[in-house]
């Protein structure tokens, strides 16, 4: 669903998983829901948990804090240092040196994502490692 968290999608989307509850106390399956609205099982069974914790006020769409980004141009400069400082880069070093030369913090699937932006690849023995192309 490309697009789907754009601005102002958000009441649209409120309203799918609104509706998403409401198939589910007419009777329909969690599955059945998930196809009938064209998301995933796993998106049903959080609205529903939602829904229970806190009825339809929990449904809202919450607001989002986009961190300040930066350059993958500048990370690759301070891995590429990193790298040559340090046997094997895991993701929770990368983590921190984003964090430290930075000042901001990505979750580590972002930092994965970075990374393979950047041509890293993981291995279990030797951490990140930029492939060769």
């Amino acid at each position: 669903m490309a697009g789907a968290h754009a601005r102002g999608d958000t009441g649209r989307l409120e309203a799918r998983r609104i509706e998403g509850i409401d198939l589910l106390r007419g009777g329909a399956s969690q599955a059945e829901v998930a196809r009938r609205l064209g998301v995933t099982r796993e998106a049903v069974r959080q609205w529903v948990v939602a829904w229970r914790a806190g009825g339809q006020p929990a449904l809202a769409a919450r607001p989002r804090r986009r961190g300040t980004k930066v350059s993958l141009l500048r990370i690759a400069d301070v891995l590429e240092h990193a790298r040559r400082a340090e046997s094997g880069l895991t993701t929770e070093r990368v983590e921190q040196l984003i964090q430290v030369t930075f000042g901001v913090v990505y979750s580590a699937s972002s930092v994965r994502a970075i990374l393979r932006r950047l041509g890293f690849r993981y291995d279990r023995v030797s951490g990140w490692r930029r492939i060769a192309g």
